[in-house]
């Protein structure tokens, strides 16, 4: 995203802002428990025909957002690790065969509704409906991930490794290009190799049954998933933005 494109990307009002700092909370994760049931069909999260953006209000020409480099920083924090706790939910729930997925995927889609919801108070809507294809997208591959492991399927496991592979060089390229390089694509990419580790090697312990390996390496991939964020919050607020200020 070039300085031209970032000139012309949507400025909205103020209210999303209050909407995203609201949605932080991690709803639905403490309903999400296990069940023997095995599921017969596999978990769709997000229908990817459908407009990410469909329900971000549009436009009002003219009209300046002021999101603090305080707010952003916090929004980005909880958010990005509310989704990695609410996808190792929902991978858990599929690796478990579960039969009821419904509210992990709804807190899920929430959070994944608020990160959008953010990107588009700091870059537009256009912006927004290109972070959150690639974002559901790779959702959508960990659960495939889940499903895989689940049935013992190594080709399926190794597809759905190869899609999140695409996606790490994909939202690299988003995100280096987004804060005009302020996050380097090589350190973006290797960051979110790293959470693809994290994640895939959660669901191996944790259908393999190593419950305390799951529980640490699912600590580690929080606190792996705050350092994209501060790192993207940090080349955000660099960028001098109509849409953040000190």
């Amino acid at each position: 995203m070039n300085k031209t494109r970032r000139s012309s990307l949507v400025r909205r009002s103020a209210a999303p802002v209050v909407a995203v700092l609201a949605a932080l909370a991690v709803p639905g994760l403490a309903a999400c428990g296990s069940s023997s049931k095995q599921s017969a069909t596999p978990v769709t999260v997000f229908s990817l025909s459908a407009d990410p953006a469909r329900d971000i209000p549009v436009t009002v020409p003219g009209h300046r957002v002021v999101l603090t480099a305080a707010q952003l920083r916090t929004a980005l924090d909880s958010l990005f690790s509310n989704h990695v706790k609410l996808i190792a939910a929902l991978m858990h729930e599929v690796g478990a065969g579960s039969s009821d997925t419904g509210a992990a995927a709804h807190a899920l889609a929430a959070n994944t509704q608020s990160l959008t919801d953010a990107i588009a108070v700091i870059y537009g809507i256009p912006a927004a409906r290109a972070f959150a294809q690639l974002w559901e997208q790779h959702t959508q591959f960990f659960i495939d991930y889940a499903q895989a492991t689940r049935g013992h399927d190594g080709a399926a496991k190794k597809e759905a490794l190869s899609r999140l592979r695409d996606y790490q060089n994909d939202f690299g390229n988003f995100v280096s290009t987004a804060t005009a390089n302020g996050v380097g694509l090589l350190a973006v990419t290797n960051l979110l190799r790293g959470h693809v580790q994290d994640l895939t090697r959660y669901i191996d312990a944790d259908v393999g049954g190593h419950t305390a390996d799951a529980a640490q390496i699912l600590v580690q991939a929080v606190a792996h998933i705050r350092v994209i964020a501060h790192a993207m919050g940090d080349a955000i607020i660099a960028q001098h933005l109509n849409t953040v200020t000190p």
